[in-house]
């Protein structure tokens, strides 16, 4: 039956089936929200019924009530029964408190009534559902209103009861106040806190501004309470004047309590409704998803119906066509890369192939008389070409000159079968292959090398290699001794550049370990006087504890030693600040010195820092440094480089400016030619360098003082640093007698300019 439907109308059918399991699916959740909205209603109804039996409670404990009170509050308990407790199960309890309730007309003592209500409101708590709330903001009100509130009312009514009867000797009254005290306290506390957790658990924060104002007043008639059943007072009994301060206590509690309990029921009976309105928020909101869902089905449906049926009508509308015309240049249309797509694509492939078998045959006799002319040109080229078959890599045609060089016995032992391996891949990839080198074989057996150029082409209806072969042997030759020279060559340099690079890292680990050997010097004194500092705080503190111990310790020595350890105090901090400080100092110099990490760094505090690390040469030589750098210089680069740079051109005036023990000053000028460069200007006022060695002073291992252990390496290790790492330049200017100025500039951000001539 199916196969006699249209494919559209299958469509709708599947539509039909879908919008049934959404509908189905849409109705089980309205179930499953119904089954929640019961359960929020009848908790709805459980509240209403503890109202009525509140209310009756109240009139039971009315110290003045009209002589038809109670029996129109128990009627409207029967009433409330009748329309209210179904499932309930709370009839026999209703009779009792009703019978209870109505002996208070006659004298009887209201603890019983007290006592059979508050099991009504327990039972309608527990089959109302109230015990079992889901939120947190709305559970602790039920709990107020179901257990909190019964319990406070009740004790209260014990309270007042037995109040009414003690007398000032009677000591198990006094000891049934003093218990009934307790469990007021725990009941207070039980209000609190679940006023202080539902509050807690309310997000928008109504419930705290609906029952904070109203519980204020009932904490403040507890508290009156507790201080009229203070212990004391119970203890020794109560006056009749207290009996009356009780008695009103007790009254005034009852009110705030009925205010209390009233306006916590009324929120709990807001949150639940809210809680129903929002199940049926949701409700609908899945609906309308429903909806929307089903719609979106129904259109997708309408799509794809006609995505389908549209294509398989044309498809058999051409069918059709070829059949009656014969007429295979019709093609089917589709855009489509779908099944249905494939199948016109493959309908039109099909006439495609049927329109141009004829042709074919056709063109195998032209292709075979092309064949034929293609032989008669390669053979007629005098430079060697060889035919080689895709397939077997076989020779399958070789002109006269490369049978005279190669041979053509189809064997391929002309070129190695790797080799040509190689050619075939080469030309897979890149279409076509020029300058091809590898080692063939001639006639003999003879090895030369060859140039090889392929290109693919169709030889006698075959895929197939056309190769031209060009000997290659003395060009070969000259390049192999070109290369071995070239080898030769580079190794050497490399060579030199590894001794170099070496001697200029022994040179720069000898600078950093004389930087060592003078800070470890200089931090051996503060770091002394610490010690002894130390030491003399631990005698004295030894010497007061023993003191102490055998309480032989007076005002005078207890002020020696305060004296002594704020002196030992003092020195231990101010030299452990001074070789903190110069521990801080060299180790950024250091580790800059052994690394080239690029970094932002203050140029004048790092020019700070690089002389901190050369004080101790500094003092020892007795040469005065001064410095003149603009505050706030930021500097994009590489410190290290610098600092190595700033290191020798300093110990370079030292060493060789003022040997022998002369005296001067050498000064670091730094100031900005333009925004993006910086100069730096190192000078002393030493004995200068002779005109003869200006030119000479940055090549390497050139040095004057070679038999005092002199390098050579130092200023050739500035200009590499200053033209290689700074990208920048350096010049010296120097006069004997006078004294020597060196000037770098490099630029302020690394790598955005490159060696320059300094300005």
């Amino acid at each position: 039956m199916l196969s006699r439907i249209k494919v559209s109308h299958k469509l709708l059918l599947i539509y039909a089936l879908d919008m049934i399991a959404v509908i189905f699916l849409g109705f089980s959740l309205a179930e499953e929200k119904f089954l929640s909205i019961n359960f929020a209603r009848r908790e709805l109804v459980g509240i209403d019924y503890i109202t009525t039996v509140r209310e009756t409670l109240f009139a039971a404990l009315a110290p003045e009530r009209p002589p038809t009170l109670l029996s129109e509050r128990t009627q409207a308990l029967r009433e409330a029964e009748a329309r209210l407790g179904d499932g309930m199960e709370s009839a026999p309890l209703i009779d009792a408190a009703v019978t209870a309730t109505l002996a208070l007309d006659h004298g009887a003592e209201a603890g019983p009534a007290v006592e059979s209500l508050h099991r009504v409101i327990a039972r309608i708590g527990d089959m109302s559902n109230l015990i079992l709330d889901p939120d947190l903001d709305s559970y602790y009100t039920m709990s107020l209103v179901v257990i909190r509130f019964p319990e406070l009312v009740e004790t209260l009514a014990r309270l007042r009861q037995i109040a009414g009867a003690i007398s000032g000797g009677d000591v198990s009254g006094n000891a049934a106040l003093a218990v009934l005290q307790g469990q007021l306290s725990a009941i207070s506390k039980g209000i609190e806190d679940d006023l202080a957790a539902g509050i807690r658990g309310n997000p928008d924060g109504s419930l705290r501004q609906a029952l904070s104002p109203r519980f204020a007043p009932l904490s403040a008639a507890l508290e009156r309470l507790n201080a009229v059943m203070a212990p004391e007072v119970i203890v020794d009994g109560l006056s009749t004047t207290e009996r009356e301060q009780l008695t009103r206590a007790l009254d005034d509690t009852l009110t705030e309590a009925e205010s209390s309990w009233g306006a916590a029921a009324t929120e709990l009976n807001r949150l639940i409704g809210l809680r129903i309105d929002g199940f049926f928020l949701r409700m609908y909101e899945h609906f309308a998803l429903a909806g929307i869902l089903l719609s979106v089905i129904l259109t997708l449906v309408l799509m794809v119906a006609r995505r389908i049926a549209k294509p398989i009508g044309e498809l058999a509308q051409v069918a059709d066509q070829v059949r009656i015309n014969n007429d295979y240049s019709l093609r089917a249309r589709w855009d489509s890369s779908d099944e249905i797509g494939r199948l016109v694509v493959a309908f039109n492939t099909m006439l495609e192939r049927l329109q141009t078998e004829g042709a074919r045959r056709q063109e195998m006799a032209a292709q075979a008389r092309a064949a034929e002319a293609q032989r008669e040109l390669i053979a007629a080229i005098s430079t060697p070409l060889l035919v080689v078959r895709l397939s077997d890599l076989a020779v399958i045609h070789a002109n006269e000159p490369a049978e005279t060089l190669l041979g053509s016995d189809g064997t391929g032992s002309w070129l190695p079968r790797i080799d040509l391996e190689r050619l075939i891949t080469a030309l897979g990839d890149h279409g076509e292959v020029n300058e091809f080198e590898a080692e063939c074989h001639g006639l003999d057996g003879t090895p030369f090398w060859a140039l090889m150029s392929a290109r693919h082409l169709v030889f006698q209806n075959q895929d197939a290699v056309l190769v031209i072969v060009t000997p290659i042997n003395e060009r070969r030759r000259m390049e192999e001794e070109l290369r071995h020279a070239k080898i030769g060559a580079e190794k050497a340099l490399q060579d030199l550049r590894e001794a170099q690079h070496s001697l200029i890292q022994a040179e720069k680990m000898a600078s950093l370990g004389g930087l060592v050997a003078g800070v470890a010097h200089e931090i051996n004194t503060p770091v002394g006087i610490g010690l002894t500092g130390a030491s003399t705080l631990a005698v004295e503190t030894d010497k007061i504890r023993k003191l102490y111990q055998n309480d032989d310790m007076s005002q005078s020595d207890f002020e020696d030693y305060l004296d002594i350890a704020n002196r030992s105090t003092r020195l231990l901090m101010s030299n452990m600040e001074r070789a903190a400080s110069l521990i801080q100092s060299f180790k950024q110099v250091a580790v800059d010195q052994v690394s080239d990490e690029r970094r932002s760094f203050d140029l004048a505090d790092y020019i700070d820092e690089v002389l901190t690390s050369l004080h101790p040469a500094l003092r020892k030589s007795g040469i005065e440094v001064g410095v003149s750098c603009p505050s706030g210089l930021e500097i994009d680069g590489f410190p290290g480089g610098l600092s190595q740079v700033l290191t020798n051109l300093v110990l370079n005036a030292i060493n060789h400016g003022f040997e022998d023990g002369r005296q001067g000053k050498i000064s670091i000028a730094v100031d900005l030619p333009d925004d993006t460069t910086v100069r730096v200007r190192v000078s002393d006022d030493g004995k200068g360098i002779p005109s003869a060695n200006l030119g000479r002073i940055f090549d390497p291992f050139f040095t004057t003082r070679r038999t005092a252990g002199g390098s050579g390496l130092g200023l050739h290790i500035v200009y590499n640093i200053v033209t290689g790492t700074l990208k920048g330049g350096i010049e010296v200017d120097s006069a004997e007698g006078i004294g020597t100025t060196f000037s770098i500039v490099f630029p302020r951000i690394a790598d955005r300019i490159g060696a320059r001539d300094v300005a």
